[in-house]
């Protein structure tokens, strides 16, 4: 027989004493009665199948958290590379993966307090491949799928009934404290605002990028090009045949390049350091 995940969970099949033992009734008592067997217990057609999709559905739960955690490893492994970015690169990783450790650990045990963390992490994944950090990352495809498979497993009709109780079903269960709760709220919040301060620190870089390169028109004065540009806002590298502005914003990735023959403009292009 099935384990009882939530022995508190009455309210589904799988987690109450659920059938008829096999050897409770002959096998043509059971065909008389048009049972089936299950798990070595005799069950109905539509019992069967309704404990066979709750059986999946808490473990596509669990699958999804394990995936969770292990968005912390790639996060350890390029710990030195994202450390290049800055504090701000740094503090986003970490308390990102954090959340997602958090998040993973509370749904491998099927808790409540994880399923809305859970949408927002997997609705990240179809933000991360555009964010600068992202740009150039070969597994973006891979992070779709992951939010993609995330988001359907989460939100399936069982897995919202064992995740979403409906009214009057609310089982008595154990309480996280309510200081652990806002600690996991508020982890949350701050991910959603870091990450949105980035998104639009970045836009706003590569748009002064792109601006840099806009006003580089051919045949200008390097000189009188430069004059455009204050040392607050960007920081300005010269080299013998190009010079690079670089914004200071979005943490000094996005840049334009501008091509010149040593008096005036040649050309000009935008680029992104990975």
């Amino acid at each position: 027989m099935l384990k009882k995940y939530q022995p508190e969970r009455t309210d589904l099949l799988i987690n109450t004493d659920w059938g008829i033992p096999r050897d409770g009734l002959t096998e043509e008592e059971a065909r008389n009665k048009k049972l089936r067997l299950f798990q070595d217990r005799w069950v109905t057609k539509e019992e069967k199948k309704q404990l066979q999709d709750e059986r999946n559905a808490y473990a596509s739960i669990r699958v999804i958290g394990f995936a969770l955690l292990f968005v912390c490893v790639p996060v350890l492994i390029n710990i030195r590379s994202v450390a290049e970015g800055g504090i701000a690169t740094v503090a986003f990783a970490v308390i990102y993966a954090f959340a997602a450790v958090l998040t993973g650990a509370g749904l491998i045990r099927h808790a409540r307090f994880a399923r809305y963390p859970a949408i927002l992490l997997f609705m990240s994944c179809f933000v991360l491949p555009f964010m600068p950090l992202f740009e150039s990352e070969k597994g973006a495809p891979l992070l779709f799928i992951l939010g993609m498979a995330g988001l359907y497993y989460l939100l399936r009709n069982t897995a919202r009934k064992i995740l979403w109780l409906s009214a009057g079903k609310r089982p008595a269960q154990r309480k996280f404290s309510s200081a652990f709760r806002k600690i996991i709220y508020g982890m949350v919040l701050l991910t959603g605002l870091l990450g949105g301060y980035f998104i639009y620190d970045w836009a706003q870089a590569r748009r002064m990028a792109a601006d840099a390169c806009a006003y580089a028109t051919a045949g200008l004065a390097v000189e009188e090009y430069l004059l455009k540009f204050s040392k607050e806002d960007y920081r300005i590298i010269r080299e013998s045949e190009s010079i690079l502005i670089v914004p200071k914003r979005g943490m000094g990735r996005n840049y334009c390049t501008v091509a010149h023959d040593g008096g005036t403009i040649t050309g000009a292009k935008t680029g992104f350091m990975d």
